[in-house]
């Protein structure tokens, strides 16, 4: 690859929050946000259903399927909650997430998590629009820990399941963040064309 498009490439996951070594994927849909007993959403962060992620080892877009009970997290029982990914100032962080529980998403396995916002006006504003039904989407910010790469026409055993490639199986990651995003599916849109994929 050239490196002016490496460089751009660079500079847009950049953009988006994403460094180098950071993986990310969306959740695209969570039910009718309304806050429980707690003040507090339950939200699917992610679903093992594959989806299409900037692999940094390979250097291209692949499908990933991130196993639910892969899902590691920190001693404390909670990670941030950031606005679109964005890490650079504590400005950015509208609240955490914790109480995880593996559940479902239609046909696939799903980890799930209470979000709870801060009480500072920026993150009231974002509450407001997800209890308003405005923003929907969602975004994991994670680290493998164990990952495979399945080429294609070939079968791999993980966990006493069998997976098909063309795939990458993380079936062991650390949860860094969640990030809630106007249009978490798009994020990457503009890299994927610059990678012709």
């Amino acid at each position: 690859m050239q490196n002016r498009a490496a460089g751009e490439i660079q500079k847009i996951l950049r953009g988006a929050g994403i460094h180098r070594g950071m993986w990310a994927r969306s959740a695209e849909i969570i039910t009718r946000a309304e806050a429980g007993a707690d003040g507090g959403f339950d939200w699917v962060l992610t679903t093992e259903k594959p989806t299409i992620i900037f692999d940094w080892e390979r250097w291209e877009f692949v499908e990933e399927i991130l196993l639910a009970d892969g899902m590691l997290v920190p001693a404390s029982g909670q990670v941030v909650l950031l606005d679109s990914h964005s890490r650079t100032s504590v400005k950015d962080v509208l609240g955490h997430v914790r109480d995880f529980k593996e559940t479902t998403s239609g046909e696939f396995a799903a980890r799930s998590g209470t979000v709870f916002f801060a009480e500072d006006s920026a993150s009231a504003d974002a509450r407001k629009k997800v209890e308003g039904g405005h923003i929907t989407d969602g975004s994991v910010g994670y680290q493998p820990k164990k990952s495979i790469w399945v080429p294609e026409d070939h079968e791999v055993t993980v966990s006493g399941r069998t997976f098909v490639g063309p795939v990458r199986v993380t079936y062991e990651w650390i949860l860094k963040e969640f990030s809630i995003t106007p249009i978490g599916a798009d994020v990457l849109a503009k890299v994927r064309l610059l990678c012709g994929a």
